[in-house]
């Protein structure tokens, strides 16, 4: 996602009215005039959503210039209460008709009636049609408890080919340190060297912090799913908006579910009636209309009120893993009508909301002046410090000198940067979100070339080039025998419309190569690249011999999923999606270790697989281009599309 594809033109929004009597009107109108419905999407694109109010009278609703946040939207819920619904098989489509509409009720120091919705009933999932491969045997099986010391590691001699100094990828790094980090703050209290620990422990809170879940970016899915699942239910979704030609939740787009602590939780600006609510889970989300929203994942109504940046946001949000009240959210588009506007990586308080700090994109020591954050920030616990990396080719360090007291939260931040300059022409900077193993960042740039980076002296360990833009994350697991595993999948750009991309497996602590497996044939047209936009999963438990790839733009099937034994990168099996899809795989599980795949496509349809054979278990279709990524607390998935929806879909 370079700039060509950054400013290329989104997927429309559909203007949609939960009115019944609205829906026959528009119904009535396009039949005798067809060119009211071109008049009509002409006036929203150029201007405002029109929405009918009050007996009919016509509310001009402005998209395009940045402002204080909107009206809570409706939220539509689903009911009756799950255990009481019957849902049959073979149905796929439109599920506007499964909805009863609610208001959102904005904050408020009062408790809130809720409506209750009417009964319905949605329209049953599609089967699939494929014909899967038969399952290898799989000899090897790899363990989730591993020895400590597997976990802190350091790096060995990088192999040939991937040593900065000989293979001269990288050709200059500077470091700019922050003068104050050793002379104005108190640090003496804090480690002053970063060793993270296993994926595992990146988390104290309960749910999903970050983009993929942890520094190893390796899940994305908090608790269990019921055991053997038969169907995804929609039990609320809530309209968003859009800014400019962005709408909905973009590409990565995956939202943070956290249940507070008691604590906590009474110290934070949520409305009364959601902060005395016991075992309240928020929602965080992050979207393309320039807002951060908080809903009860229950419901989907608003706890509080949404965030505006004023300009879109495509990238995941993350929340502090320490219990920290923070939130952190970097952007990645800055054009707003036909203007610029500030860009960088944000860090707020969760007690008030109140913006605590702004890391500029438009830094004086970046060697590329494109100003965008797409990487979801990871914290290093130990040293109090935020780590991410931007668009303009600087990695940054962030002490944040981090203070929970008093009733308030503060930071005072210090800044070291890694700028680095490439040999080989095109862009700098990194759209994936970098991955961390102990002491070691993990990034690849948007010509492919994946830097390991010590976050202690700031210097490049080894470069790796892998011949194409990457903008999927990497993915790292430590293994029994002592190797740690590093994940990558690359696009079909630099290289032309017609060809393969590649997946890989890398040895994270020297560059080496252990494998590389190609997709299948893909082409890729100027508005929507072909390839791997998806950050891989990686398989545990009963899964723990595969990783999986979700792949677009193949010629003959225009996405697969891919499941590759980790050893040996050998296909176990792959499924067609029968449409293309940027959305990362979700990896879930039961109680008893049984393990599901979730995948969303372009053409709004989310499926749950058969981790071991590909087999579709359940699906359901929502409206709009699925590009984010799901996030799953227990039963839960919460995941928004293009037109302008967020869901949550439960497991049952």
């Amino acid at each position: 996602m370079n700039e060509r594809r950054n400013q290329a033109k989104p997927h429309a929004a559909r203007a949609a009215s939960p009115l019944k009597s609205l829906r026959r009107f528009k119904r009535r109108l396009y039949r005798r005039h067809p060119q009211a419905r071109r008049a009509l999407n002409a006036v929203a694109a150029s201007a405002c959503v029109l929405a009918v109010v009050g007996g009919g009278a016509l509310l001009a609703v402005s998209l395009l210039a940045p402002k204080p946040a909107q009206t809570a939207p409706q939220v539509e819920v689903a009911a009756p209460a799950l255990d009481g619904l019957t849902l049959a098989d073979g149905q796929a489509g439109d599920i506007s008709t499964a909805f009863t509409v609610v208001t959102a009720q904005p904050p408020t120091a009062s408790p809130v009636a809720e409506e209750t919705p009417v009964a319905t009933q949605l329209p049953p999932t599609a089967q699939p049609t494929d014909t899967l491969e038969p399952v290898p045997e799989l000899e090897m099986k790899l363990t989730d408890a591993l020895d400590d010391s597997i976990y802190h590691q350091a790096a060995a001699a990088a192999v040939d080919y991937a040593d900065p100094v000989s293979n001269r990828l990288v050709s200059m790094t500077t470091v700019y340190p922050d003068a104050r980090a050793a002379t104005t703050l108190d640090t003496a209290d804090i480690d002053g060297e970063i060793h993270m620990n296993s994926s595992a422990e990146y988390c104290a809170l309960e749910g999903v912090t970050t983009f993929r879940g942890s520094n190893y970016r390796d899940g994305g899915a908090y608790g269990e799913i019921p055991e053997s699942p038969a169907k995804l239910f929609v039990a609320w979704r809530k309209r968003i908006h859009g800014l400019d030609e962005w709408t909905g939740v973009g590409w990565t787009g995956q939202a943070s579910i956290v249940r507070w602590p008691a604590d906590l939780r009474a110290r934070m600006n949520i409305n009364r009636a959601k902060r005395e609510k016991d075992g309240l889970t928020e929602v965080l989300y992050a979207t393309l209309d320039g807002h951060i929203y908080f809903l009860d994942l229950e419901d989907g109504q608003e706890t509080r009120s949404a965030i505006n940046i004023g300009a879109p946001i495509k990238g995941s949000l993350a929340v502090d893993p320490r219990g920290v009240p923070l939130l952190y959210c970097g952007q990645g588009i800055y054009d707003v009508g036909g203007k610029r506007v500030a860009c960088g990586t944000r860090i707020w308080s969760l007690i008030d909301q109140k913006q605590l700090f702004f890391l500029d994109g438009q830094d004086s020591v970046a060697l590329r002046a494109w100003r965008a954050f797409d990487c979801s920030p990871l914290v290093d616990a130990a040293t109090d410090t935020m780590i991410t990396a931007g668009e303009n080719g600087v990695l940054y360090k962030v002490r944040l000198n981090s203070r929970d007291a008093a009733g308030m939260v503060t930071v005072d931040p210090t800044v070291t940067r890694y700028v680095y300059q490439q040999t080989s022409d095109g862009k700098l900077g990194t759209e994936n979100s970098l991955a961390i193993y102990n002491n070691y960042a993990y990034f690849a740039t948007n010509i492919g070339i994946i830097q390991c980076v010590d976050l202690n002296t700031m210097s490049l360990v080894w470069s790796f080039d892998a011949k194409d833009d990457i903008d999927a994350s990497l993915v790292i697991e430590p293994e029994d025998d002592g190797l740690v595993g590093l994940y990558a999948t690359n696009e079909l750009d630099k290289r032309g419309h017609d060809g393969n991309c590649q997946m890989f497996k890398l040895n994270a602590l020297t560059g080496e190569l252990i494998w590389k497996r190609d997709s299948d044939p893909i082409h890729q047209n100027d508005d929507n690249g072909g390839g791997s936009f998806a950050t891989p999963a990686v398989g545990k438990q009963e899964l723990s011999d595969l990783v999986y790839f979700h792949v677009c733009r193949t010629k003959k099937t225009n996405g697969m999923v891919y499941a590759l034994n980790k050893r040996t990168g050998e296909t176990v099996w792959e499924k067609s999606m029968g449409k293309y899809g940027w959305s990362s795989p979700t990896c879930v599980y039961t109680a008893s270790g049984k393990g599901y795949v979730l995948v969303g496509s372009s053409d709004g349809k989310l499926r749950l697989l058969d981790g071991l054979t590909g087999k579709e278990v359940a699906s359901v279709t929502l409206r709009g281009n699925i590009e984010g990524t799901p996030a799953v607390f227990n039963d839960m998935i919460v995941v928004g599309t293009r037109s302008s929806y967020i869901y949550g879909i439960r497991i049952v």
